[in-house]
């Protein structure tokens, strides 16, 4: 009778540094949520800046809105311009406010928000903020010493992240009710689409847990939450289980903080 190969401890290794760097990526948008909901815009921008930064060991950082042409800088940390400067928005902050503007990724080169004036940073992400398809705003994160470029599915986890940043600024700007609505309507929507355990499921992805930790507090099978979530990142029209946890805290799910 054949019998299944056990894996190598490579293999082993492998297999727990994915699941402890997705465990952190959904952390990271479960404590975003989690300041959204708890806190006022004030304390929950700086504070999501802050689990930014740390979630890539980036050293300083800065949220700017866009203000009529120009960028005034929303909360700031580290070794750059200061909280409540506005200044002309020129060269890439300026493209990275264009509404089909991309996250960018810049190595070696002088940093504009870096003090002092002209200092270079080895790496520097400016991550577009969109509300509604509207360039509200940019995240930018910034180091002199070298560190490593995020990998992919960090970079995704940062762009989600900057979705969230985006509805809060967006309600500190007081933009219009009825764009709100619509999103409202919308997220409401969508979750309705899905079945009651496919609901259930939802609610505890952005607790971070496993597969295996969902099935033992639901009592399913471990294969039956991966079909779940399967199913909920088709309806949803999502890529991937990090990207549902952060439309679950979107959508009001998962910010009891019972885990």
């Amino acid at each position: 009778m054949p019998t299944t190969p056990h894996p190598s401890a490579h293999a082993l290794r492998s297999h727990y540094r994915d699941q402890k760097a997705n465990t952190a990526r959904l952390r990271l948008l479960y404590d975003a949520g989690q300041a959204l909901t708890t806190s006022a815009n004030s304390a929950a921008i700086p504070a999501i800046l802050g689990y930014a930064l740390e979630f890539c060991a980036f050293e300083s950082g800065t949220v700017m809105v866009a203000d009529n042409g120009a960028l005034r800088i929303e909360a700031s940390r580290g070794d750059v311009l200061p909280s409540g400067l506005r200044f002309s928005a020129q060269g890439t902050l300026a493209a990275t406010l264009k509404p089909d503007a991309n996250l960018m990724v810049r190595q070696n080169s002088v940093s504009r928000m870096l003090l002092p004036a002209g200092a270079m940073a080895s790496l520097e992400l400016l991550l577009p903020l969109r509300a509604a398809g509207n360039p509200v705003g940019i995240l930018q994160l910034v180091n002199r010493k070298p560190i490593p470029v995020p990998v992919e599915a960090d970079l995704q986890a940062l762009s989600t992240l900057a979705s969230m940043l985006a509805l809060a600024l967006s309600s500190a700007l007081s933009l219009p009710a009825s764009n709100l609505q619509a999103s409202s309507k919308q997220s409401k929507a969508l979750s309705q689409q899905l079945t009651p355990r496919e609901r259930e499921v939802l609610v505890l992805l952005p607790h971070g847990l496993t597969n295996a930790d969902i099935g033992l507090r639901l009592g399913i099978a471990t294969g039956t939450v991966k079909v779940h979530v399967e199913r909920i990142i088709h309806k949803l029209g999502l890529n991937d289980r990090t990207q549902v946890a952060a439309r679950a805290v979107e959508l009001g799910f998962g910010n009891s903080g019972a885990t």
